[in-house]
């Protein structure tokens, strides 16, 4: 999958812009400030309906404007094509189109133009809670397979109404009776989600063991998932000994909702013992990882936004890591389409990154988006 073309108006600090990228390597740079990250934050919204930086929609509009528009212009496999815009307005609206044609929710984009960002914002994944882990493997899972998004739909709407029941219904005999209700096909759902769940990321794991063995062997690096069960009898057990407890708190703490999944290096856990290039670093590998993952599932190679890569990281793993990057082809042994945000392109002439791609375009904005 790659983008051809992208227009910008009234998007971030973009007034007018359109850009067009190379079937290689893009390489934008400039000042920070200069719009380089929302560049690659429009062509993800263009692929997600939404930013991987905030979900406030004033952010995303430039200052004394009404609304924002993006449209890109995306080319598969034997040449098809197909065009998405994205317009949202201050007070929310939104409306996305593909091919001209209006999409009700943002589930009809998933699989169809596939990204994988690397980004400071997306540190987080290695230092936040455990939500936003979920969130990021549900996201990949998702764009792998339709079955999963739709259990996890299902799952979420019924823990949405549970937890509705938990916290509005005044009657505690009531309140029980319609908990029983509920819990059947929470745990049925909850089950599934937890076997899908479970067998993605012991695929996404397999990836990520081969992509640090690949890097350096010399690394000690897992990512560690425990399925809680597989009976649903088991599940509903594990609701009504938790009940008493849900129903003080008003929300339910047992299920898929509340998993964790583990990151560590050298067997800690690199949430509470990582340095700032330690967890730039595990970041990095988990994304190549990503990167495969999806390529292998969907028989799509996804585009490779790549926001920032020298910060928090050392010169030399800088180097490392880009030139381990420049290695990865999909399986018809082309170079996945590459897109690069840098302050400084000098470091990359200086030590001949990315020097194996055929076709490099390069773009120096300045202020306000321009090039």
């Amino acid at each position: 999958m790659e983008i051809n073309n992208l227009k910008m108006i009234s998007f971030r600090n973009h007034k007018k812009t359109n850009i067009s990228f190379d079937s290689g390597l893009t390489i934008i740079w400039g000042k920070n400030g200069s719009g380089k990250t929302s560049i690659l934050e429009a062509i993800y919204s263009l692929s997600f309906g939404k930013s991987f930086r905030t979900n406030n929609k004033n952010d995303l509009i430039k200052n004394g404007d009404k609304n924002f528009y993006l449209k890109g212009d995306f080319k598969g496999k034997n040449n098809s094509k197909n065009t998405v815009s994205l317009s949202q307005d201050t007070k929310g609206n939104k409306k996305i189109t593909i091919n001209e044609k209006t999409i009700k929710k943002r589930k009809e984009l998933f699989g169809l133009n596939n990204v994988v960002i690397f980004s400071p914002e997306e540190e987080e994944i290695t230092r936040g809670s455990p939500l936003i882990r979920r969130n990021y493997f549900d996201k990949v899972f998702s764009i792998c397979s339709l079955n999963y998004l739709e259990t996890l739909l299902s799952y979420n709407k019924l823990i949405k109404q549970r937890n509705t029941l938990l916290k509005t219904e005044k009657s505690l005999e009531k309140k029980e009776k319609e908990l029983d209700i509920w819990d059947e096909p929470l745990s049925i759902k909850g089950v599934s989600l937890w076997l899908h769940r479970k067998r993605q990321m012991n695929q996404i794991v397999h990836f990520f063991s081969k992509v640090v063995k690949k890097f350096d062997n010399n690394l000690l690096l897992d990512v560690n998932y425990n399925l809680k069960t597989q009976k649903k009898e088991d599940y509903i057990k594990a609701l009504k000994n938790s009940r008493v407890d849900d129903i003080k708190r008003g929300y339910t703490s047992f299920g898929p909702h509340r998993d964790d999944i583990l990151f560590r290096w050298d067997k800690k856990k690199i949430k509470n013992h990582g340095s700032q290039g330690e967890h730039k670093l595990f970041l990095a590998l988990l994304k190549v990882s990503e990167h495969l993952f999806i390529s292998k599932k969907t028989g799509k190679t996804p585009i490779f936004l790549i926001d920032d890569m020298f910060a928090n990281l050392d010169k030399e793993r800088s180097k490392k890591l880009l030139r381990f990057i420049e290695t990865f082809k999909n399986k018809n042994k082309e170079k996945s389409q590459t897109i690069i945000t840098t302050t400084n392109i000098i470091n990359i002439k200086e030590n001949g990154l990315f020097s194996k791609y055929d076709n490099i375009k390069k773009y120096h904005l300045v202020e306000n988006g321009t090039a």
